[in-house]
């Protein structure tokens, strides 16, 4: 039968500091989910509303920086093709 090796004492300590490590953060994480859960429904209803306009900036700007074809394309394509149907309307209504 073979001995097995004895750990290495400063593996263990650095083992023990890492997972003390890691609970002293969960521990901070529960304390800060804590404080937020004890906070009043004016403010909940605050920080849902600035959530809201946050997204909706940031909505605007992405569709404005990764909008392929601009606005004012579409606003050409939209009323130049009604334009151009009411157009062709108009002259069947007048010469018929």
């Amino acid at each position: 039968m073979t001995a097995l090796p004895n750990p290495d004492p400063s593996d263990s300590l650095n083992h023990l500091q890492e997972k003390l490590h890691t609970l002293q953060n969960r521990l901070a994480d529960l304390r800060e989910l804590e404080r937020i859960a004890q906070l009043p429904p004016e403010q909940w209803a605050e920080i849902q509303a600035e959530a809201s306009q946050l997204e909706q900036h940031i909505q605007a700007y992405l569709l404005e920086v990764f909008n392929p074809i601009p606005a004012t394309f579409w606003q050409v394509v939209r009323f130049g093709g009604l334009g151009l149907l009411i157009g062709i309307a108009l002259q069947r209504w007048v010469l018929s």
